[in-house]
């Protein structure tokens, strides 16, 4: 066949010309052949009703044939539509109901809406047609928030091989429909800013039991539980969703990442006490101090073994709370606080009062993490008064070791606070290991730091002299944390 190039010399042309002498022959030879006659879109209709064997066999025919075979391949994996006038919107539903049935698979399906008048059965329309096609990737998007509170999204008539959905801005309807089934393809769901129900989301849930990742974030839920998620999920995201009642995870013991953005100290909150975590994201805006809570609630909320967790991202406030949990002694009861097989730990520091820097020794000393490589620190944007970071105020001692096989450290918004430079002087004096400091600041060069130590001082300025620290005033996005995706949520 010619179907390959004529990268061999002169035997594609050879070739050309023997199926023309053949295809001139058989003209003569016998009746025209009305069905090679027929447009390639109706020849193309044929080729997908025929078994396979059979559509090949339709190349000995006639170079057309072959040609219409060799592009029956070529169609779209993906199609996007992006409505931003209402002449969009006819114009894509045309096209799309033009297209020959049956439809041809689509592997991504994506509709991002960014008009005000769009109707429930023209986005029925769309979502019809990914269906059809057999979608495994559905992407819907609302760009205008007039509509988003109008439209519902309706999962029982997506299609069956379905294996990653993901919302934003659309409300999420009751999953009743009339033999629906469940999607046992589908194991990714991502939902931005989506409302629904309390019975929807459950009943969402029910009908995805293959399901491993679950992202929630900006969600709305009228008395939000997790008491019925599907027993195989392996990663759960829930960031800045309110009405949440409860945060029950002890039937999915199969969770290995969990992050979690918001407030904790008036939810029940239950990881699955036999859990093997890997990363855990924990950043908390609660208003009420950690030494208010019940100091059992943070232990009894974590697994038993946190052995094999490689990332952890924490925020001050919960260190605070770890630093309570030392305070009362009751540390030394915790073995699931076994932090030795951490390899990168990412601070969210986003107060840097010395009462902070304290906590951030005691939790150092506190659960020890030998093998820790990697260490991210993330402090506050705006530019603290001289006085609230007195180090005379550090009433914690830092640790001794626990910090000897550190090899890369970024400290990102230094603005040369004194407790921020007793920070970086003490990584520098303790990671013996160390091959890189990266400090993303707005001063590159050192200034006046009333209420630093000068030892402090000189030790940064010798570092930057040999080349130890690097200063940056832009974050280098070649080094980034493993969360960095669930900081700016």
């Amino acid at each position: 066949m010619a179907i390959g190039s004529d990268s061999g010399g002169g035997g594609g042309v050879k070739r050309q010309r023997v199926d023309d002498r053949c295809e001139a022959v058989a003209s003569d030879a016998f009746p025209v052949d009305r069905i090679s006659a027929l447009p390639d879109e109706l020849r193309l209709h044929v080729l997908t009703h025929l078994p396979l064997k059979d559509a090949i066999r339709t190349g000995a025919l006639a170079r057309g044939w072959r040609d219409l075979w060799r592009g029956r391949w070529a169609h779209r994996a993906s199609l996007e539509v992006h409505l931003r006038s209402h002449d969009d919107l006819g114009r894509e539903l045309d096209a799309l109901e033009r297209e020959p049935r049956p439809r041809r698979r689509l592997e991504r399906f994506s509709l991002v809406v960014d008009i005000s008048n769009l109707k429930s059965s023209e986005l029925r329309r769309f979502l019809d047609y990914a269906a059809e096609c057999g979608v495994e990737d559905l992407h819907v998007e609302m760009l205008q928030g007039t509509i988003a509170s109008r439209l519902n999204f309706h999962l029982p008539l997506s299609s069956p091989a379905l294996a990653c959905l993901s919302l934003r801005h659309i409300c999420v309807s009751k999953m009743y429909h009339k033999g629906a089934r469940p999607f046992h393809a589908l194991e990714v769901i991502r939902l931005a800013s989506v409302s629904f129900r309390r019975e929807a989301f459950r009943e969402m849930m029910a009908l995805c039991p293959s399901l491993l990742v679950l992202d929630l974030r900006c969600c709305s839920c009228s008395g939000w539980v997790f008491d019925r998620l599907p027993p195989n999920l392996r990663s759960l995201t829930i960031a800045g969703c309110d009405r949440i009642t409860s945060l029950d995870f002890v039937r999915v013991p199969s969770l290995s990442s969990f992050r979690y953005s918001g407030c904790f100290s008036n939810l029940p909150l239950s990881i699955p006490r036999d859990a093997v975590l890997s990363d855990l994201y924990i950043q908390l805006y609660d208003s009420v101090m950690m030494k208010e809570w019940h100091i059992d609630k943070l232990r009894k909320s974590l697994p038993k073994d946190l052995s094999r967790l490689n990332v952890l991202t924490i925020s001050y406030k919960a260190l605070t709370g770890a630093s309570v949990l030392s305070v009362d002694g009751v540390s030394a009861q915790l073995p699931n606080f076994n932090l030795h097989g951490l390899k990168e730990l990412h601070l969210l520091m986003l107060q840097t009062k010395a009462v902070n820097l304290a906590n951030l020794y005691l939790f150092l000393k506190t659960f020890q993490c030998p093998n820790l490589e990697r260490l991210f620190v993330q402090l506050p944007a705006y530019r603290l008064k001289p006085t609230e970071g007195s180090i005379d105020q550090v009433r914690e001692e830092p640790p001794e070791d626990g910090l000897d096989n550190l090899v890369m450290i970024k400290v990102m918004n230094f603005n040369w606070c004194p407790t921020e430079v007793q920070l970086v002087s003490f990584l520098l004096r303790k990671a013996s290991s160390l091959q890189k400091l990266l400090i993303v600041s707005r001063n590159v060069t050192p200034v006046d730091s009333p209420g630093a130590s000068e030892a402090d001082l000189s030790l940064l300025k010798e570092a930057l002299v040999n080349g130890t620290i690097m200063f940056t005033e832009s974050d280098n996005a070649a080094t980034q944390p493993y969360h960095k995706a669930y900081i700016n949520l």
